[in-house]
């Protein structure tokens, strides 16, 4: 059964990756387009019932001349509509839907169910193309001091929808619309799954680094963080490695790590710095370490995956990217390290649309996870499916996959950003597993293996894998 998707003529190269991602890719239908002059999208399957769906087209009716201009961005504040008061039964996280693209119906709302007909007023194909292309990153010029798109500036945080996964929401009610129509289609299979990862800033944090910072850091443990029984499992550390016992080091928590993954039968992403273009802020370690290539291969040994941690200053540079990937490869490949994908994320999670992702996608990695923000958790691209990329400049989809990461520890906790206590944390994390489950997507962590230090940390980290 295939869908006969009609469509203005606009944009046609957009239209074309959104229908792809939302009905090809998310929802496992086949389906073919043409394009016609008229003003929304119809949906049919020409059968005799002649059954339709009609869907608003907002965002690709957008003036050549005012493309990725602020006059294209969603009209704030963005008006809503009420699911619980029409006789749908429609997964979400709110009945409340706030439409990022789209037009009222005649009947004054977004959506009118007749026997052989479904009309939508959200724009779902325009406003999943926005949030998954990250088009307003390309517009508005806000950066924060590490030249970061912040999440201040989202339209996901100014409208209060960035903890609920958006472009699921609009999924859902769309498969809801076209399974109205045609009962006898099925969608995709899909399963919920933990993604996680360990970006490896610090693999060690006393073997290499200079003991008086070291027993600065020890002070701090004690003045700062409260916490005396860290500060002396650093100063132990730190005496077994000056009588060479690298491995007593306080930072290699790899083997904790990967036997919690494995009790709980997942799958580690470890993604190691390859260059260093910034300094120290690129870390102290170099892949060839005997150390390091040790650490990959045991990884790789233990059914784990080794990933690029792509350098501070690489975000703009695909000869950069390229240079760090080849110099992965070529370590890994020394150790009879051997995989099929690689992927990774970029160090301090600097991005820039979609100049980024087409670096990754030069350099021949088959995945990025980077987009999060740095300074809340959330649904940065508003999804928790992985997703194939486009890039907006040159108008043309992209081989790279984005798996959008939804929680970086670091975001959360201590006091740079949202600051939450390990509670508070441990609450806000639940929630969003548990919103990814209520779609069958991805709940992608990101936790380093340097925020495991303490008894504290350990224990949340263990209780968000019990509950994952």
């Amino acid at each position: 059964m295939t869908l006969l998707i009609k469509h203005p003529p606009t944009y046609e190269n957009e239209r074309l990756y959104a229908f792809h991602v939302i009905l090809k890719e998310f929802l496992g239908l086949d389906y073919r387009s043409v394009a016609e002059e008229r003003q929304d999208v119809l949906i049919t399957m020409n059968d005799a019932e002649g059954r339709e769906l009609l869907v608003s087209d907002v965002l690709f009716q957008t003036p050549t001349d005012k493309w990725l201009r602020d006059d294209s961005l969603p009209v704030q504040p963005l008006e809503t509509f009420d699911l619980s008061q029409v006789p749908v039964d429609i997964a979400c996280v709110s009945p409340i839907i706030p439409v990022i693209y789209g037009s009222r119906l005649d009947n004054g709302d977004y959506i009118d169910v007749q026997d052989s007909k479904v009309k939508l007023g959200l724009d779902i194909f325009g406003s999943a193309f926005f949030m998954l292309t990250r088009y307003e990153e390309i517009v508005k010029s806000v950066k924060d001091e590490h030249e970061r798109f912040p999440a201040r500036a989202s339209l996901a945080y100014r409208e209060g929808f960035l903890m609920r996964p958006i472009v699921n929401e609009y999924l859902e009610i769309l498969w809801w619309s076209i399974k109205k129509l045609w009962p006898g289609l099925e969608r995709k299979k899909r399963s919920y799954r933990v993604c996680l990862s360990h970006d490896v800033d610090w693999p060690l944090s006393v073997a290499g680094n200079n003991p008086l910072r070291v027993l600065k850091t020890a002070a701090g443990d004690v003045l700062k963080r409260k916490d005396v029984q860290l500060s002396m499992r650093r100063l132990m550390s730190l005496a077994k490695v000056c009588t060479g016992n690298v491995d007593a080091d306080i930072s290699n928590t790899f083997d904790f790590i990967m036997d919690a993954s494995e009790r709980k039968g997942l799958r580690s992403a470890f993604y190691f710095i390859a260059d260093h273009t910034a300094g120290r802020i690129d870390g102290i370690y170099r892949l060839e370490d005997p150390w390091i290539r040790k650490l990959m291969k045991k990884i790789c040994g233990r059914g784990h995956e080794i990933g690029l941690h792509a350098s501070y200053n690489s975000f703009r540079s695909a000869d950069q990217v390229k240079k760090e990937f080849e110099k992965l490869i070529s370590v890994a490949e020394k150790e009879g390290i051997c995989q099929d994908v690689w992927g990774g994320r970029q160090h301090y999670l600097r991005w820039e649309a979609p100049t980024t992702w087409r670096a990754w996608e030069e350099a021949g990695l088959d995945y990025d996870s980077t987009l999060t923000f740095a300074d809340h958790v959330g649904f940065r691209c508003g999804v928790c499916f992985e997703y194939p990329v486009y890039d907006v400049l040159q108008r043309k989809p992209l081989a790279l996959r984005e798996r959008p990461l939804i929680v970086m520890e670091g975001s959360m906790l201590g006091c740079q950003y949202m600051g939450l206590s390990h509670e508070k944390s441990l609450s806000l994390i639940q929630k969003l597993a548990e919103t990814c489950k209520m779609f069958n997507g991805d709940f992608t962590l990101l936790w380093h293996n340097s925020s495991l230090l303490s008894k504290k940390d350990r224990e949340l980290y263990g209780k968000v894998l019990m509950g994952g």
